[in-house]
């Protein structure tokens, strides 16, 4: 029990103190967040306080087994642009995004645990891939939001090079990680850099994350949210972030976005997580200053980060939506597996 409390840090969770600056998110060593000042920044002490109270804690134990739905994917493969675009959730941060006659994936995680040393380590997965590894369609587009193991997982990514050789976007000082597991083609971009592909626009845009994959490399990668920008569809993909000013800044430069792709779980307890994962209601703020047409929730039901139950994130979604008096029809939670059509920008007029 022990020994795998102290290799968490490695897995997700160990932030330490960073710089900051009134804008600029380089640093001298790497990277930072504008937004958040240092006294609020989360370190390895924090880390091992939440552990701490976690563990000792006498709040009930978490259930070992949950019941989500899982249904048969509906893509198509291979897609068409006479189609229209579609949206299959596989599960956590895993989408596949079909539009303009391609197939996007966004942080495809395949394996049954993620973390430093495969399947030995790491949260287990705790509901299979809503799109079994056979029935993918060929992929020609990856997009990987930062590096943590549940976002940037080697055998996934090994595996979708062996059998597609795909495009991967990354953002800053990612490539290296790539190159090291024999990726071919990757597109590593700064914030508000764009990159066109076969009339497809990839634009990397802000988030408010942080990056780590061992106990020395804090922050010398890059985190980002994307935009996945064609003729007929915006889509926003938000990777992991906490809430932040820049969600207005990108819905002004990016007027059309007909989905946000949004985190929802992953956010007790907040004096830790706050910074660094929104929790429903953030995520659905969020939406709001991006003035997207839909949500589309994720990273949720899929591993075991956080205290609360892996069913929690939903409900609270739900509450929220009543709060804020949003049009619950704008507001997608799927089923594992489920595919929906995305609206073109036409629909939105």
């Amino acid at each position: 029990m022990f020994r795998n409390l102290f290799l968490l840090p490695v897995l997700f969770f160990l932030v330490t103190e960073n710089p900051t600056g009134d804008s600029m998110h380089h640093t001298g060593s790497g990277f930072q967040n504008p937004w958040v000042r240092g006294e609020d920044d989360k370190n390895f002490f924090d880390f091992l306080r939440w552990r701490w109270n976690r563990l000792f804690s006498n709040q009930e134990p978490k259930p070992d087994r949950y019941q989500f739905n899982v249904i048969p994917p509906e893509f198509v493969n291979p897609p068409r642009r006479i189609y229209g675009g579609m949206l299959t959730w596989v599960g956590h941060a895993t989408f596949l995004i079909q539009m303009e006659n391609k197939n996007i994936l966004t942080d495809p995680v395949w394996s049954d645990r993620v973390g430093p040393f495969g399947n030995r380590v790491g949260p287990t997965r705790y509901t299979p891939a809503g799109i079994p590894w056979e029935k993918l369609p060929p992929i020609d587009i990856v997009i990987l939001s930062h590096n943590h193991y549940d976002h940037m997982d080697r055998e996934t990514i090994e595996r979708l090079e062996k059998e597609f050789e795909p495009v991967f976007f990354v953002p800053l000082e990612n490539k290296k990680f790539l190159d090291e597991w024999g990726v071919q083609q990757v597109v590593e971009l700064d914030w508000w850099d764009d990159y066109d592909i076969d009339g497809i626009r990839i634009v990397c845009t802000p988030a408010q994350h942080f990056s780590q994959r061992w106990l020395n490399d804090h922050n010398e990668s890059l985190w980002a949210s994307w935009i996945i920008e064609g003729e007929d569809h915006t889509i926003y993909f938000a990777g992991d972030t906490g809430y932040f000013p820049g969600f207005k800044e990108i819905g002004e430069r990016h007027t059309q976005i007909d989905i946000a792709l949004m985190p929802i779980g992953a956010y007790e307890p907040r004096w830790f997580m706050n910074h660094a994962h929104v929790n429903p209601a953030e995520a659905l703020q969020a939406y709001l200053d991006l003035n997207a047409r839909y949500f589309a929730a994720m990273h949720w039901g899929t591993f075991d980060q956080a205290d609360e139950l892996l069913d929690q994130p939903p409900k609270d979604l739900i509450a929220a939506v009543d709060s804020l008096r949003i049009d619950p029809e704008l507001i997608w939670i799927f089923a594992f597996g489920e595919s929906r059509a995305i609206p073109p920008h036409s629909a939105n007029q």
